[in-house]
């Protein structure tokens, strides 16, 4: 087992190193995508996903409960302590909490009174207009009130408390940016030697499907990984975006998701056999979904419920979400292994795939 793998190690590291593409890929590319996204990339979305702690127990809370609840811009969840509001927020259930002092009415009438607003300053834009609607609200009841004036407003970002927008947004393109180079490169691995017409050179020299496909992942996996950590570099260098989380889980976790995508690209490249063909299929297949459907630009609880299906089943949806979690807040160690899985179990599926493919057209 494996006799063959040294030498074909051997043939796909000279090929590489003759094909200056292939470092435009690994290292122009990336940083120009880079460069592009965090520089001019923006978002907002509605509805805001609020939790209001409130016990409803004077007629002005009650008021405030049923001006979020008639809104058509909340998703509202109404709890009944701060603690559970706050791990609301923690946990990424809602993305600002209101909180309404229990005494509201009583503070009124000997001070002035103060509601408090919680913002997820992950997702700094949805922040910033999350901020405007709920001061909007809350002012459109309290002018209600003779009493109004004795009560402010304040509020205060979580995780993004510099209200950066380009946290958020990178944290995900990274996803994106790692997608496209790794599908990319994998995607002409195979269908180059059929293009040459060495495929069946390869075949006749007895070297099984699995040390064919495991040479090119091993050399494709190295140039990925290459590229993975310029744009990490780049990014904390340009933008300096903070890892809040556990970094080791971080390179780990990309790690896993590149290795997985350089398995797709080559899994297109044994099926179409052709080159140009392949990385078109590519961007189709592995680039577009990444960015339209895994929740990376829209947010997957807005569109249509048969489009939110796919999003939920493509591995990119969990990479993104996990890389937010990782870079802005950390925690919820449950779902980074959960993701952890996911991307394992595609990997598998993808390799299993191609090495069956390759067997198959060298028989």
């Amino acid at each position: 087992m494996f006799k063959y793998l040294v030498p074909l190690l051997k043939k796909e590291v000279l090929q590489t190193l003759k094909d200056k593409s292939v470092f435009m890929l690994v290292f122009l590319l990336p940083i120009i995508l880079v460069i592009i996204y965090g520089s001019a990339i923006r978002m907002e979305i509605k509805p805001v996903k609020l939790g209001l702690v409130s016990t409803n127990v004077s007629v002005l809370e009650r008021e405030i409960t049923q001006e979020f609840l008639g809104s058509d811009y909340y998703e509202l969840t109404v709890v009944p302590t701060f603690i559970e509001g706050q791990k609301l927020l923690d946990d990424n259930k809602v993305k600002a909490l209101v909180y309404v002092p229990h005494d509201l009415s009583t503070q009124i009438k000997v001070k002035k009174a103060q509601i408090m607003i919680y913002l997820n300053g992950v997702e700094s834009q949805l922040a910033a207009i999350s901020e405007g609607y709920i001061k909007q609200t809350l002012a459109a009841v309290l002018q209600k009130s003779y009493k109004s004036h004795n009560i402010s407003i304040e509020s205060r970002n979580y995780f993004n408390e510099a209200n950066e927008s380009v946290w958020f947004l990178m944290s995900g393109q990274y996803v994106s940016i790692l997608t496209l180079m790794c599908v990319f490169l994998g995607s002409f691995a195979i269908a180059r030697e059929w293009d040459r017409g060495t495929f069946e050179s390869l075949c006749a020299t007895n070297a099984s499907a699995l040390d064919i496909v495991l040479a090119k992942v091993i050399v494709y996996y190295v140039l990925a990984l290459m590229t993975m950590f310029v744009i990490l570099s780049l990014g904390q260098v340009l933008y300096d975006i903070p890892i809040r989380g556990n970094i080791l889980y971080l390179l780990v976790s990309l790690s896993v998701y590149a290795l997985e995508m350089i398995c797709l690209g080559l899994l297109i490249s044994a099926k179409l056999k052709n080159q140009f063909t392949a990385t078109q299929i590519a961007v189709v297949i592995g680039f577009l979904p990444t960015v339209m459907l895994s929740g990376l630009i829209f947010d997957l609880r807005a569109v249509q419920p048969f489009i939110a299906v796919i999003g939920h089943i493509i591995p990119p949806t969990y990479e993104v979400k996990a890389m937010r979690i990782n870079i802005m807040s950390g925690g919820q160690e449950l779902y980074l292994l959960k993701n952890l899985l996911i991307q394992i179990a595609w990997t598998i599926v993808f390799f299993t795939l191609t090495v069956r493919q390759v067997k198959k057209d060298g028989k």
